[in-house]
């Protein structure tokens, strides 16, 4: 049992030299864990932040029936027979070339 604690302490004196011959990487080794960690924690709170906005539907898309521009429905200018434009140029335009 003596032999055991002998070679331990052996050890523990070896390893103790090591830690302060290398002890300037030792702390940069720290550092660099402790950013990235910082790093990933990080991404994990945006991750969780962007799941929990909740999405605001755009509804559904109509094509201009000018200049083929797809825009959502409730942006759009409809007219009573289904046709419908993404601004009022387009239907200014439409309206002066008939």
């Amino acid at each position: 049992m003596k032999e055991a604690i002998v070679i331990l302490v052996v050890i523990a004196i070896i390893l103790a030299l090591t830690a302060v011959r290398y002890r300037k990487q030792i702390a940069s080794v720290l550092h660099i864990w402790r950013s990235l960690k910082s790093m990933r924690n990080q991404m994990k709170e945006r991750i969780e932040n962007t799941e929990r906005k909740e999405s605001i539907p755009a509804g559904a898309l109509v094509n201009c029936a000018k200049c083929g521009k797809w825009v959502a429905e409730r942006a759009a200018i409809s007219l009573r027979g289904g046709t419908s434009y993404c601004s009022t140029a387009c239907l200014e335009k439409t309206a002066n070339t008939r």
